[in-house]
């Protein structure tokens, strides 16, 4: 199943009991978070494997499960459900799953997205560049005055959208979820910034009716990029934006309290991003920060002449996708992420992204064979996977290969002299890179090897040495032609 693992803050998401004990959400259920108590009567419950109660009553209070038993007290002004005939059994809770939700990096028509740009970038807070009141109006060519257009919100940046309302699985999924005793979901976006706030729902038949469980649990925050190279565009810029955009809806919520109790000063900009971050920035609903968790991460990267090649990096993204580690795809710098289309929800994409920090974390790199990328994955003693494609390439994925640090995919080179332009480049099976990648991950052997030459890299004199040793050789140069001028001149 796709999910995303989430750091919460300051408290996990609730997901409410009762989700785990039934299939449809039939009364007393409020996808709001306002629920009403209720009790399961005269139901058989399936309490664990093998235990039974035949007839028996399931109490809830406040969302949660209060009491299961035989003979169990139904308090008063709780709502009775009849369910004579009917079994209820201990479900599953996936905490964390996009099935179902659209992906806040899906394409837009290019109109869509120019609109939001000329409007201020769609979203933003004071330090993001937005227009005043967010950038959502759109003024008319002529200039004169028309009602405020209809907001044209990017889905990266729609803070108030909710996943509970959004949940739109197919019959299979939702198959799929009860095949494998789950019975709730957190929901969660896969990927943007502010993409919207997480939920819950049940994984019953729609024809039972609504699945949405409980809505605006928390604000989801992610670290992606804004699509047509607007800012944030980089992985940098997103920490900077996201930081803003809470300063700013702190801001907006000082003066919204300052206003209403009529104190003089300014006045609320009610921009609507601001005021949808406002629970979250004042601390009345937890920040869902989206966080890689503890799996492996492999990282991809094409470098920075060789990036152009959408289609390879498409096919490793197809190659590792829905597997059970984490992808971070950098595109490079002038290539927005919706330029690789949607992709599975173990993968992240973004542009020019801090490669350092990113190897800090990662376990295994995808590349092209680049003497930077394949020196800085080695200098931190990564196992690499290589898909050379012109240049010195070749000449290093051999060597990596041969040290026991790397596998790839070496071209056959046509004979003769080398062409002109770049060398044709025959695009490998995916299953070629999944499998590499996986005994990259799975065997030590490649991880020692690339720790010792890690090693050895560490060992070497730092690089003030090698300038003083370029010096010491540049001015010994100069001393011998000197010298040698003279002995000519003197003889």
């Amino acid at each position: 199943m796709a999910r995303t693992r989430l750091l919460a803050v300051p408290v996990a998401l609730s997901v409410a009991g009762t989700a785990a004990m039934g299939q449809s959400p039939g009364r007393g259920f409020s996808p709001t978070g306002t629920y009403t108590d209720y009790a399961l009567t005269n139901v058989r419950i399936v309490t664990a494997p093998g235990k039974v109660i035949e007839r028996g009553t399931v109490v809830v209070r406040d969302g949660r499960i209060a009491a299961v038993g035989a003979s169990v007290t139904v308090p008063a002004g709780v709502v009775r459900m009849d369910l004579a005939g009917n079994s209820v059994y201990p479900g599953l809770i996936d905490a964390a799953t996009s099935v179902g939700l659209p992906s806040p990096t899906r394409e837009l028509a290019a109109q869509t997205v120019a609109q939001a740009g000329a409007a201020g970038g769609g979203r933003g807070g004071r330090g993001g560049g937005a227009a005043p009141g967010g950038g959502r109006g759109i003024p008319l060519p002529n200039g004169a005055a028309a009602p405020p257009a209809p907001p044209i919100v990017l889905p990266e940046l729609d803070a108030d959208a909710e996943a509970a309302d959004m949940f739109a699985p197919t019959a299979d999924q939702l198959s799929a979820f009860r095949t494998a005793g789950v019975t709730t979901v957190g929901l969660v976006f896969n990927g943007g910034i502010f993409p919207g706030r997480v939920g819950a729902a049940l994984t019953g038949s729609r024809n039972d009716g609504r699945l949405g469980l409980r809505s605006s649990a928390g604000q989801e925050i992610a670290f992606g990029t804004k699509r047509g190279g607007a800012y944030p565009s980089v992985g940098i810029g997103s920490y900077a934006f996201i930081r803003q955009s809470i300063l700013d809806a702190q801001y907006e919520s000082r003066l919204d309290k300052a206003f209403k109790a009529g104190t003089p000063g300014g006045r609320p900009a009610n921009d609507p991003f601001a005021r949808a971050l406002m629970p979250t920035a004042t601390g009345e609903m937890p920040a869902w920060f989206d966080d890689l968790g503890g799996r492996p991460l492999v990282y991809v990267t094409l470098g920075t002449v060789m990036n152009g090649n959408i289609p390879l990096f498409r096919l490793i993204a197809d190659a590792l996708a829905d597997e059970p580690f984490d992808v971070v795809i950098a595109l490079g710098a002038g290539i927005p992420p919706e330029a690789l289309g949607e992709v599975a929800s173990n993968i992240r994409v973004g542009g020019f992204l801090p490669q350092a920090r990113i190897l800090e974390r990662a376990s295994v790199v995808v590349n092209h064979g680049g003497y930077g990328t394949v020196s800085a994955a080695l200098g931190a003693g990564l196992p690499l996977f290589l898909l050379p494609m012109g240049a010195d390439q070749p000449y290093n994925t051999e060597r990596c290969i041969a040290a026991g640090a790397a596998l790839g995919v070496i071209q056959d080179q046509p004979p003769g002299p080398p062409p002109a332009g770049p060398p044709p480049f025959t695009a490998p099976d995916p299953h070629v890179i999944r499998d590499g990648t996986r005994r990259l991950l799975d065997e030590p052997t490649f991880r020692d090897a690339a720790r010792a030459i890690a090693a050895e890299i560490a060992a070497l004199p730092p690089a003030d040495h090698a300038a003083e040793r370029l010096e010491q050789a540049v001015l010994g140069h100069e001393a011998a032609r000197h010298h040698g001028s003279g002995a000519a001149v003197s003889a």
